[in-house]
């Protein structure tokens, strides 16, 4: 519900609030916001209705016209709380009070629950923010809330990278606006005298109170006895999670660069692997998830990952879970995939004419592209259509007219194409027959002769 009321801190009670801090608030955001800015730059706001972001708001809505940027606001409703209803009711009239534009976005964590609830409502709220129409998506995290974030991160034993805790500034996948955590270098009872000064009314979320949360826990039961010894800890706790981004962006350069000695075509060398040495090499696969917004895996699994690759005999079949990816090996090199459903069983499709043909289910699309004289005909997919399906075994094909006909099984190992792979294969049937078989050939019967129209099909699976 609506509220003004916040539980003690180190902030000075409502009445002893100085006028000046709240000009001081704003002048600090302001420059915080400044290098990130381009003239009507978007900035989406991720308004949770809580203290931390309704204060944000004001001083966003405050700002937009001195800086000339536009505001806007997405509310994400978990579904968690019985009271996630009202929280969306409160940040839609503030929005409509002060002509803001808001967009509502209810999710379902289910799909990613094992991971733990705050860790699901985290990477659904995410992939929300991944498909806003903005330059930056702004979000309220504080220097308390960093503290905070490091400890977990330590407590859980993460490596450099995590313990750099929540950047300034994140750059997303191509195509997505950047996360901007402006308010970094304030402390949370700054952020609550501004709401004070400001008389300002936010929600409260009744799951702050339940230290079965681990984050709750430190905040309310851990954090006040460091405080009593280290009153600084919120700014020399920043400092540390400072000095370890630091080593987490060399870090980051060093995988670029062994990226470049051991990847090739998608993959990666094994042998130049070994010569990188295990400590680099696990750099590596931890640069390279990252880059792909995967979860980053336990130290131990990385062992285990890297103790299989180059352990395994060279003909074993390696296949080691990362988080959401898996890393496979084959024929002297090794793949970083995400980790693939099984295909379906008994997958039929007829080709509908479109140049993309997307196949979601395989995770790919088939390419087509028109050719004279070459590539699959064209008068033989108008007579008898043109239709896919997977493999089955027992498919045979006869590529060329004057040698004999071969198993596909063959086919596809003298391709070494990686096992996996061919198991996902889209196989293209004119009729009843089999046609054409992207990567490998077209049947002799169904390819195009000279002068007459056709096309070239190829495969591009998804990395």
């Amino acid at each position: 519900m609506a509220s003004s009321r916040k539980s003690k801190s180190n902030s000075p009670a409502p009445g002893n609030v100085r006028p000046d801090r709240v000009g001081g608030l704003e002048a600090a955001l302001a420059a915080a916001l400044r290098p990130f800015l381009l003239p009507r730059s978007r900035l989406v706001l991720g308004l949770s209705g809580g203290v931390d972001s309704v204060v944000l708001f004001d001083l966003l809505r405050r700002l937009s016209g001195p800086l000339d940027f536009r505001l806007a606001c997405v509310h994400v409703n978990h579904g968690i709380s019985p009271n996630a209803r009202r929280w969306a009711e409160f940040c839609a009239r503030l929005c409509k009070r002060h002509g803001v534009g808001l967009t509502l976005d209810e999710v379902d964590i289910r799909p990613y629950r094992a991971a733990g609830v705050e860790a699901a409502a985290r990477r659904a709220r995410y992939e929300v923010y991944a498909r806003q129409n903005a330059d930056c998506i702004v979000l309220a995290q504080h220097q308390d809330d960093q503290a905070e974030t490091l400890l977990l991160q330590l407590l859980r034993g993460a490596g450099v990278k995590g313990g750099a805790a929540m950047p300034l500034v994140r750059r997303q996948v191509a195509g997505c606006a950047s996360i901007l955590r402006p308010l970094l270098g304030v402390p949370r009872g700054e952020i609550e005298n501004y709401a004070r000064a400001r008389k300002l009314k936010w929600v409260e979320d009744e799951s702050n109170a339940d230290m079965g949360y681990d984050r709750n826990f430190l905040r309310l039961k851990v954090m006040p006895v460091i405080e009593r010894a280290f009153p600084a800890y919120r700014s020399t706790l920043a400092r540390s999670a400072g000095h370890l981004a630091e080593a987490d962006a060399i870090l980051d350069e060093l995988a670029q660069a062994d990226a470049l000695r051991a990847a090739r075509d998608g993959k990666l060398s094994v042998d130049a692997m070994k010569r990188l040495g295990a400590a680099r090499s696990r750099n590596l696969l931890r640069g390279l998830l990252w880059q792909r917004g995967g979860a980053l895996p336990e130290a131990d699994r990385l062992e285990e990952a890297l103790r299989q690759l180059f352990e395994a005999r060279r003909d074993s079949a390696v296949c080691v879970a990362l988080g959401d990816h898996e890393l496979r090996r084959h024929d002297g090199s090794a793949y970083l995939l995400p980790r693939l459903p099984e295909p379906p069983a008994n997958l039929r499709r007829k080709w509908d004419g479109k140049r993309i043909w997307r196949l979601p289910e395989l995770r790919g699309a088939l390419c087509f592209g028109r050719s004279t004289g070459a590539g699959l005909s064209a008068a033989s997919i108008k007579q008898a259509g043109l239709s896919l399906r997977l493999r089955r075994g027992g498919e045979k094909l006869r590529i060329d007219a004057k040698r004999p006909t071969r198993s596909l099984k063959n086919l596809l190992q003298e391709s070494r194409m990686p096992p996996w792979q061919r198991d996902r294969l889209p196989l293209l049937y004119c009729g009843a027959e089999l046609a054409c078989v992207p990567g490998v050939g077209i049947a002799s019967k169904f390819q195009t002769r000279p002068g007459e129209s056709g096309w070239f099909v190829t495969w591009d699976e998804l990395t």
